[in-house]
């Protein structure tokens, strides 16, 4: 159940008009500069295997290529934890299917580092490297210097990571809001904040749900807690449904286990224009379900307050 009084000043005055100008006010993007690649990220890796990487380029050109990776791994133990990421993963460890004929057959080919490799070892590790094709690029000098290569491969596999970045650019973004607001009232808050970590720094016990629940955010003002998850949802799909169902049941617990401790849900994306009805059933659940732009005109301010 909404608390109607906070919305005067916006002009709404029922529940279905504080959820429409919910619905109305939902953000396309939160992208910010760093959405698209952490450059710093990239480098780090890149620099971790960087000796290795440059001994891989001894390969380029070479005509018996099976034989000079052979003498490669042999005099260079290092190198073989360099081949995964030439295909662009991060295991170590695969597991192949080599026919579907009647069965089956399958064969595991592990790249974990070793400080020397069996005869057998060596064998499977370029038959890997031939059969996934990596052999051929250096055979034809199509890679000219394996560190760029493997710069534009993290580069790549950087970019797949930016589902995952926004819900870390929702936190930062609500993170500005908190701060600012924290700063002006004398407010005290903490950033992912489970039950020891808001025991410690605020010297308050509160009871949760399961022992590995970790709020992004904890404000503390005088004895009152208020504990916020935040999340923001470009794209619908099933997953939505789950997420308002979680949090309804957070809230509930909350407000059952707990006293002085107000649960808040703030959320956002137009993802949310697929999956309305289960965000309404848990904004008729929740006392506080906020987006970005209720936070801007001030509505959290005047919860806490």
């Amino acid at each position: 159940m909404q608390k109607l009084e906070l919305y005067k000043g916006l002009n709404l005055k029922t529940e279905d008009e504080v959820f429409e100008y919910m619905i109305k006010n939902l953000k396309n993007t939160i992208c910010s500069f760093d959405f698209f690649v952490d450059f710093e990220k990239v480098l780090r890796h890149v620099k971790d295997i960087e000796i290795e990487l440059n001994m891989l380029d001894y390969l380029i050109g070479k005509q018996d290529i099976q034989k000079e990776l052979y003498t490669l791994i042999t005099k260079y133990p290092n190198v073989v934890r360099t081949i995964p990421i030439l295909i662009a993963t991060r295991e170590n460890r695969f597991k192949i299917v080599l026919n579907v004929d009647s069965k089956i057959k399958d064969k595991i080919y592990s790249f974990e580092n070793k400080k020397e490799y069996t005869e057998e070892d060596k064998k499977e590790i370029i038959e890997f490297a031939e059969k996934s094709g990596v052999l051929e690029l250096f055979k034809n000098s199509q890679i000219k210097s394996v560190i760029d290569y493997v710069f534009g491969v993290e580069v790549g596999l950087d970019s797949n990571a930016r589902k995952n970045r926004t819900g870390k650019l929702m936190e930062k973004l609500i993170e500005a809001f908190i701060k600012d607001l924290c700063s002006k009232n004398g407010y005290r808050y903490l950033i992912q904040a489970n039950s020891n970590k808001i025991e410690k720094e605020f010297n308050k016990k509160i009871v949760v749900d399961k022992s590995d629940r970790q709020f992004d955010f904890a404000i503390l003002n005088k004895d009152k807690l208020y504990v916020i998850e935040t999340n923001f949802y470009t794209a619908g799909g099933s997953k939505l449904k789950s997420v308002a169902g979680e949090f309804r049941a957070v809230d509930n617990f909350m407000k059952n286990s707990n006293k002085d401790v107000t649960f808040m849900w703030i959320t956002d994306g137009i993802g949310w224009n697929t999956a309305k009805r289960p965000l309404r059933e848990a904004y008729e659940s929740i006392d506080h379900i906020l987006t970005i732009q209720m936070i801007e005109d001030g509505i959290l301010e005047q919860i806490i307050k």
